[in-house]
This record gives C-alpha cells, sequence and structure tokens, in this order.
C-alpha cells in the first residue's frame, strides 16, 4: 500500500523518519525554524524535535558550513539546508578541504556523515539562484552525489545519503517540489551507484539524470515517429553505474545525456569519455542536451530555451537514431 505524496513532502518525511530512529540527526540552515523553511520543505520538523536539532542559523553560510563539519566528524549526523544550490560556492572551503578529505587524512580515524540539501533548478529565479552545480562537486574526491528523479526515489535516497558515512551532496529540483506521486507507506532505501532502467529499448540510450528524466519521458511520448529508446535514471552520479550505462550502450550504440547543469564539463561529458575509454569502437553516435554556458536569465521565455526542453531533446533523438 502507498500514498500519495509531494517530492518536497517525500523528503521530508525521509528526513523525519530517520531523526526519530537516530537521535545524532541534526538540521543546519537559514529559515527552517518555526517557519518551516523557505519553500515549506522542512514543515513541522522544529516542532517535533525542537531547537537543538532542527537549529535556525543566520545568514553566514560558510560559518555554520563549518559547524556542520565539525559536528559530523565529532559525532553528529548534520544535514545543511543550503536553500540553493548557488550557496555551494559560499561554503565551498570547509566542504572541499574538510569535509571530502578527513577520513582520508585522518587514515580512516575520523568520518563525516554529513549530508548537504541543495535545492537547484532555473525556475525563474535568477543568475543567483537557478544553478545545476553538482558536476563541479564530482570533481572533489570524497563526496558522494545523488539527484533523485522523483518523490519515491527522494525519499529513499535521503535516508541512504543520512545513513552514510560520508559527505553526500543531495540535489532537489525546485520546479518539482509539488509534483506527487504514490509511495510505499512502508521503509525503504535506495541504494547508491545503482542506475534503474526506466524504459528498456534497442535504438538509443537516453540518460535523464534528476528530473530531466520526466522531461525525457515527454519528448519521447510526444514524438510522431516513435523511438525504441532505453532510458536510464543513474540516481547518483557519484558513485555512478556505468555498468549499466555501457550495457545499454552496447546495444544500442547511441547515446544520449539529458541534464541540468550547464554544457560544459557536465556529468554527460564525463560519462561519454568513460564509455569510450571502457569500450571504445562501441559508441556510434553521442549528445548532449544541457543548459547552455550564460548565466540564468529572470525571463521565463529566455530561460525556457537555455534549459533541456522538448523540442531540444526532440530533436536530439531524430539525429541520433537516423543513419
Amino acid at each position: 500500500m502507498g500514498k500519495k505524496i509531494s517530492y518536497m513532502m517525500a523528503i521530508r518525511d525521509g528526513i523525519a523518519e530517520e531523526m526519530r530512529r537516530d537521535p545524532t540527526i541534526i538540521i543546519i540552515g537559514e529559515g527552517i525554524g518555526d517557519r518551516g523553511g523557505s519553500y515549506g520543505h522542512t514543515k513541522n520538523l522544529w516542532h517535533e524535535f525542537g531547537e537543538q536539532r532542527v537549529i535556525d542559523v543566520p545568514i553566514s553560510e560558510n560559518g555554520w558550513a563549518g559547524m556542520g563539519v565539525g559536528a559530523a566528524a565529532s559525532g553528529l549526523r548534520p544535514i545543511l539546508d543550503l536553500m540553493f544550490a548557488d550557496i555551494l560556492f559560499e561554503i565551498m572551503s570547509p566542504i572541499a578541504h574538510q569535509a571530502g578529505k578527513l577520513h582520508y587524512m585522518s587514515n580512516g580515524q575520523f568520518s563525516v556523515p554529513l549530508v548537504l540539501r541543495s535545492q537547484m533548478g532555473a525556475r525563474t529565479t535568477g543568475p543567483h539562484h537557478s544553478g545545476a552545480y553538482y558536476p563541479m562537486l564530482m570533481h572533489l574526491p570524497g563526496i558522494k552525489i545523488a539527484v533523485p528523479s522523483d518523490a519515491y526515489t527522494a525519499k529513499g535516497l535521503m535516508k541512504t545519503a543520512i545513513r552514510d558515512e560520508n559527505p553526500v551532496l543531495f540535489c532537489e529540483d525546485k520546479f518539482f517540489f509539488h509534483k506527487k506521486m504514490e509511495i510505499p507507506e512502508e521503509e525503504y532505501t535506495i541504494p547508491f551507484g545503482e542506475a534503474s532502467i526506466i524504459r528498456p529499448g534497442s535504438q538509443v540510450t537516453i540518460v535523464a539524470v534528476g528530473t530531466m528524466l520526466q522531461r525525457v519521458l515527454d519528448a519521447l511520448d510526444s514524438m510522431e515517429s516513435k523511438v525504441d529508446a532505453e532510458v536510464i535514471d543513474p540516481r547518483t552520479v557519484v558513485p555512478l553505474d556505468m555498468e549499466t550505462i555501457a550495457g545499454s550502450v552496447e546495444k544500442t550504440g547511441r547515446l544520449l545525456i539529458v541534464e541540468e547543469a550547464h554544457l560544459t564539463c557536465n556529468a554527460g561529458a564525463e560519462i561519454i569519455a568513460l564509455i569510450c575509454s571502457m569500450n571504445p569502437g562501441i559508441l556510434k553516435k553521442s549528445d548532449r542536451v544541457a543548459t547552455f554556458d550564460i548565466p540564468h536569465p529572470f525571463s521565463p521565455a529566455l530561460e525556457g530555451e537555455m534549459v533541456p526542453n522538448k523540442k531540444r531533446i526532440i530533436n536530439s533523438i531524430v539525429q541520433l537514431v537516423q543513419e
């Protein structure tokens, strides 16, 4: 049995379940107390767990990020609520220099079980609050990265992230916060590093990162000439399930990666490079549909053209399946 719940509340419920299970879990962030966060995404957590575990902090991101890293190294399991993925730039020093390296530098004496909860996505929030910057942290050893595609996946991955002994960047799409789907009422987790084949096919492999999965499925369903596409949801980009992706490409010979990160040096570039090095010659054609390399505009019309959209996805698929 299941219940229909939004993407945002599924994540909130996953956090609440874990906080009830483990008293060492705390949340640190701005505006997450009595009012329940800027999106309502921490609704009622402050009332249930109190100010000692739901810590509402001032606008001093680098300071409380450092506090979170120290707390994680000292036996707690903090969740840092960043509000926007763009705030990663404000906290990069404690995350890159300490959180990702401390386990290695201490020869395993310290762990940093820290979750960076970052809300991403171009949703008419302008140049400073619209980024999808997970590829930048893919470059940093020691940090895992989860990019859920829907409410079911988001809850399961969040519970896994909280239980992990390593720092995890957890990327949430603001646009999908209120999109509902039925999810199980019983407890479940989703393992890291295991991609999901959403739709089997033989003509082209499409890797859709995060909620771009929904956009890819919509594009495929609306095409006049149907394409037998194998659609894969990687679920995590660190660790990345290249075995599943490569197995699909061996069958199709064609690969498309759709993601909301900027085009240059994104996850899709890494996936194509890995395919070419793992099995040279199996890739006949490849393409990436991503956000153009420009700052995010406020204009909805301009924004709609710069991010992956149905038209761009369909055009890419058509080009890939042509002989």
